[in-house]
């Protein structure tokens, strides 16, 4: 039988055929993690490696069902993109620890290929990588100096007592309102007005094209197929760019409009010549010229204070303005949302907060310094972003073989740090589905391994903006909680339930009640 033979087979064996090729090829070019580390691991299917699973458990249950079934170090076998390397998820806290800042020169870099990346995001610091990360990296820093932040304090407040005003009209009425709904446009609001020098009032006005086009782009449906392509396949975004918009709107048409934004806010900044201004792009401009005592810096980021700053490009402050746009609001609307939810559902913590408040501030606005000495508070806030870690995974992929603890992860090798699974480890936080400030006192702190309590990540690449982000949560809840009291109402669902394809959105929405205080 001559070769030309085999096209005369039926379909169905011609199919089999090469099906059984490409899994042959497949298995030879993504070998078995779990057999090159031996370590444990979930099953892979072919080609999509562990996304079912993913699918079927949703993105924040499935890294707490792999550490609770396979230990502190699990093989996640190649599945589509990532070289055939494979991924390692890693929660032993003294690994972490190692991978994020001993050997943090090492695993400089996250696990994004920037040829990915539609433009201008390829240029955000959370896509470059090396020597160009660190120096955009190093020139950003500054503008997140105590100093800074005390300047931008007054624009919080301003925005809180909006938010305040807003809700005492509610509690005239029947006191019920959507915690997202009020929070994303105080986040808004405020980051429009710390971060970009400009007001909106998206608290007055809910069709306001910022807080519009933030929401259509939170609310990005993963039932879009191209969207799930996409997510899969994502070098295919580059070359399908033009055609973005027409395929994946929801999700390419926000990010549209802030860019437009964050263009426009450039050329205002340059034509203005401000040299007082403290908005992100003016400071942007002039980072390069900026000193700051970098001492005030944690201790696993202190090296920034040592890497070579230079002025940034027009791009690269486009794209990170976009970041902070994007990032900021949804961060700050949802932390505050599930905190109020939690004050509702613990009333005498609520009550003990609101004494401290009372206590401590007598009647006075919230300052950089006033809401630093509110202990309670901290606590409070610290057991909301351990129950509610946004960034609930952290990656890494190490630009060199190296060795951890004994351990060989050679050079591409995906790195994840599962934050949410780590937060509710029963070992390290007992019944950790319970809402409890108590497990941040300094005693309880001081006795707990500090990489237990990861939000805003840990060493040199930790969240750039954190120090503004829980400054503007602070002083928002301070000012809500001087005047109003929260509770739960007919609508509140106990306990919250998310969305599986979207990490931490509530299947009902996030439903209370409010109250006015009494004088």
């Amino acid at each position: 039988m001559s070769m030309l033979d085999i096209w005369w087979l039926p379909d169905w064996v011609l199919l089999l055929v090469v099906i059984a090729v490409l899994t042959v090829l497949y298995s030879r070019y993504f070998a078995d993690n779990r057999v090159k580390y031996g370590l444990p691991g979930p099953d892979r299917w072919p080609f999509v490696g562990h996304l079912p699973l993913v699918f079927k458990l949703g993105f924040l249950e499935f890294h707490k069902h792999l550490c609770n079934k396979y230990g502190k170090v699990v093989a996640l076998s190649p599945g589509t993109l990532d070289a055939g390397m494979g991924t390692l998820l890693i929660s032993d806290l003294d690994m972490i620890k190692e991978i994020l800042v001993k050997q943090g020169s090492i695993f400089v870099d996250r696990n994004v290929d920037e040829k990915t990346q539609v433009k201008p995001l390829n240029k955000t610091i959370l896509s470059l990588k090396g020597d160009e990360w660190k120096q955009v990296r190093g020139t950003m820093t500054p503008t997140f100096s105590s100093g800074k932040l005390r300047q931008m304090n007054g624009h919080i407040v301003d925005c809180a007592k909006t938010t305040v005003k807003n809700l005492q009209e509610i509690a005239k009425k029947d006191g019920s309102f959507d915690a997202e709904e009020i929070w994303g446009a105080f986040a808004m609001d405020s980051i429009c007005a710390t971060a970009f020098g400009i007001k909106v009032d998206s608290q007055n006005n809910p069709e306001e094209p910022f807080v519009t086009n933030a929401r259509q782009l939170q609310n990005a449906s993963l039932a879009n197929p191209f969207l799930l392509l996409f997510l899969f396949f994502p070098r295919l975004m580059v070359w399908f760019e033009p055609l973005l918009p027409y395929l994946i709107g929801s999700f390419i048409k926000p990010i549209r409009f802030f860019q437009r934004a964050t263009d426009e806010l450039y050329d205002e900044s340059q034509k203005s010549k401000n040299e007082k201004a403290i908005d992100f792009v003016h400071l942007m401009q002039k980072a390069h010229e900026l000193h700051m005592d970098y001492d005030e810096l944690a201790d696993d980021v202190k090296e920034v204070g040592k890497w070579k700053k230079r002025a940034l490009t027009r791009d690269e402050i486009v794209a990170n303005g976009i970041v902070f746009f994007l990032a900021g609001f949804r961060n700050t609307m949802s932390t505050l949302s599930f905190m109020c939810y939690n004050l509702a559902i613990y009333p005498e913590i609520q009550e003990r907060l609101q004494k401290e408040i009372d206590d401590t501030l007598q009647g006075t606005d919230p300052s950089y310094d006033n809401v630093a000495s509110l202990q309670y508070l901290d606590q409070v806030m610290s057991e909301t972003l351990r129950m509610y870690p946004l960034g609930f995974v952290l990656d890494r992929v190490p630009n060199q073989d190296t060795t951890v603890k004994g351990m060989i992860i050679p050079k591409g090798t995906g790195v994840i740090v599962p934050v949410y699974a780590i937060h509710f480890d029963p070992e390290l936080y007992p019944d950790p589905e319970k809402f409890d400030p108590e497990r941040f006192t300094p005693e309880e702190k001081a006795d707990r391994n500090p990489y237990s309590y990861m939000p805003f990540g840990m060493g040199p690449r930790n969240c750039i903006g954190m120090r503004l982000a829980l400054l503007q949560m602070k002083v928002a809840i301070v000012k809500v909680l001087q005047n109003l009291t929260f509770k739960t109402c007919e609508k509140t669902q106990i306990p919250l339930k998310f969305m599986k394809s979207r990490p931490f959105t509530p299947e009902k929405g996030i439903w209370l009640k409010v109250e006015e205080r009494c004088p």
